[in-house]
């Protein structure tokens, strides 16, 4: 869904924040209960002025911004994409169950593997990956960021020049 609101919300944003949420009534979403708290006030014998400036110093005003901010900033507050992010917990938390296994051990077999889907899981089932090389450890890692081209022979040797560099391309991220 994309997001509205890209800055942190100041003041002016409150209000469009408000306004955005009244508009949005007429798609049914979970703002209809506003709407009627509105038609009571105008029944009680208020002409539609006072309502309408009861409105901006109302409760009301003040419980809008808040939940659509609150809607709106989740996604903004990562640096991934929150898609992206949902995936990733879903399948961490599938091979969890799958394996009965901790989150720190597939969250180890993520880092092994270079956070691949697939070979991961592989290496869950069987302990090896799936393209034959070995897993990734703290040592290679420490290799790999050695800028001496010897060691990343080495390690090509060790682990095939894709997985090299995609690892190089990992630890980046």
């Amino acid at each position: 869904e994309p997001q509205q609101t890209e800055e942190p919300a100041q003041s002016t944003g409150l209000f469009e924040a408000a306004n955005r949420e009244f508009e949005s009534t007429e798609s049914g979403s979970d703002t209809s209960d506003i709407s009627e708290e509105l038609s009571i006030q105008d029944g009680e014998g208020k002409s539609p002025g006072e309502a309408a400036s009861g409105l901006k110093t109302g409760p009301e005003d003040s419980a809008l911004p808040d939940t659509q901010l609150q809607k709106e900033e989740r996604p903004t507050s990562t640096c991934y994409s929150s898609d992206v992010v949902g995936e990733v917990v879903k399948t961490m938390q599938h091979f969890m169950e799958k394996f009965s296994m901790d989150l720190f051990t597939v969250t180890q077999a993520f880092l092994k593997n270079t956070g691949e889907v697939e070979t991961t899981l592989y290496f869950l089932q069987t302990g090896q990956r799936l393209d034959g090389y070995p897993v990734w450890s703290r040592e290679d890692d420490l290799e790999l960021q050695k800028d001496d081209e010897c060691v990343r022979n080495k390690l090509i040797a060790k682990f095939g020049a894709e997985n090299v560099a995609k690892r190089v391309a990992f630890r980046k991220s």
